[in-house]
């Protein structure tokens, strides 16, 4: 695999998927009892923005920095902002990963698991993390992660499925490894990341997980960009399956605070919409 995150890290696609994230794991500590959380795709703790390569793709800039200036006061942010540690005046020196996020959430009950399958990104996790709760990474597939970890010996939790998408069979091997976790872990929060590239690509992904036919899913769909516009990444969709109480009205408040600091004026669009209901017709 090529993909290196370093280049992306703190774009407006991070902002928009840990934004969701950090809202589903609050919502998972309104209860006391403990949860579990596993990351299939998970990458390296932190992210310097200070590297060579963040600074060559300018996304940090474009995203997360700007985002600061410009949203620093907004309330459906500020969970976010807290969690990545933004500060008025100051710019970001690096930029958490979804492990980080997740594991500075947890509580001394609450446990997660962080695959990932390149063994220095992997490597560079364990070197960075630190929580209260119970962590461990393993190097592995993630997909095959999800079939041999789940379900948990917890009854509560989230699993976030974040690929690269290198491949073009990257979104069929995702549907399929969900549908097999849902099957046997129907009860969990799955946040599943893919990204808009078209307006064509974007209604084929959500007709396909649509089909799955699987209730409570809930689709989050930010672009800062027109949908082919033929800029590469147009916008940033996360699928929320059993979204948490409140997540609809949240997502639409936070992706337009979103939306309106770092987009274009006129350009892009949110769109928080439900796929499937909260029961399939038999």
């Amino acid at each position: 695999m090529n993909y290196r995150h370093i280049y992306h890290a703190g774009n407006f696609a991070d902002i928009a998927k840990h934004v969701g994230l950090q809202y589903c794991l609050n919502a998972l500590k309104r209860k006391e009892a403990g949860f579990f959380a596993l990351d299939s795709h998970a990458g390296r703790g932190f992210y310097d923005l200070q590297a060579p390569e963040a600074q060559k793709s300018g996304e940090a800039e474009r995203g997360v920095q700007r985002l600061i200036v410009n949203a620093l006061g907004d309330q459906s942010l500020a969970d976010y902002f807290k969690a990545i540690r933004a500060r008025r005046g100051k710019r970001l020196p690096r930029y958490p990963g979804s492990p980080a996020l997740i594991a500075q959430a947890l509580r001394p009950q609450d446990r997660a698991l962080f695959v990932e399958l390149m063994p220095a990104e992997a490597r560079a996790a364990e070197r960075e993390i630190e929580s209260l709760g119970r962590v461990r990474t393993e190097i592995q597939d993630g997909y095959a992660a999800l079939k041999a970890f789940l379900p948990p010996d917890e009854r509560r939790g989230l699993v976030l499925i974040d690929p690269p998408y290198e491949s073009l069979d990257e979104l069929k091997m995702m549907l399929l490894a969900f549908t097999e976790a849902h099957r046997r872990w129907p009860n969990g929060v799955y946040l599943m990341w893919y990204p808009i590239r078209s307006a064509t690509q974007r209604r084929t992904v959500h007709a396909r997980f649509e089909a799955l036919q699987i209730p409570k899913m809930l689709s989050a769909d930010l672009a800062i960009h027109p949908d082919d516009a033929g800029l590469g990444l147009a916008g940033s969709g996360l699928m929320i399956v059993n979204p948490p109480y409140g997540a609809d009205q949240f997502l639409r408040d936070a992706y337009g605070a979103i939306h309106q600091a770092i987009a274009a004026p006129g350009a892009g669009y949110v769109e928080v919409e439900r796929l499937t209901p909260e029961r399939m017709a038999q």
